[in-house]
């Protein structure tokens, strides 16, 4: 989540900001993909496990991995941002 622009904040101050939320947020992502893989791995060990919940898990787990692509070069872009104008 984005908080808002304390007042008399720089652009710089503000990039900066703005980067390391969307890194917590990177991290956030990885640590709910991987509770969702530990699942489908527990749901799959079952002797008699349901292929609709793991395939439900599954799809998640590809929408939080493009996700997670989509936040990582949205920071490397505002890395480069910074580290070329700040």
């Amino acid at each position: 989540m984005i908080e808002l622009a304390p007042p008399h904040e720089s652009g710089c101050e503000m990039m900066k900001r703005i980067a390391k939320d969307l890194e917590k947020e990177i991290d956030r992502t990885r640590k709910r993909i991987n509770e969702l893989e530990e699942k489908i791995a527990a749901l799959k060990a079952q002797t008699n496990p349901d292929l609709k919940e793991i395939q439900a898990l599954e799809k998640i787990v590809e929408q939080f991995r493009k996700k997670l692509e989509e936040d990582q070069s949205s920071l490397s872009t505002l890395q480069d941002v910074i580290s070329e104008n700040c």
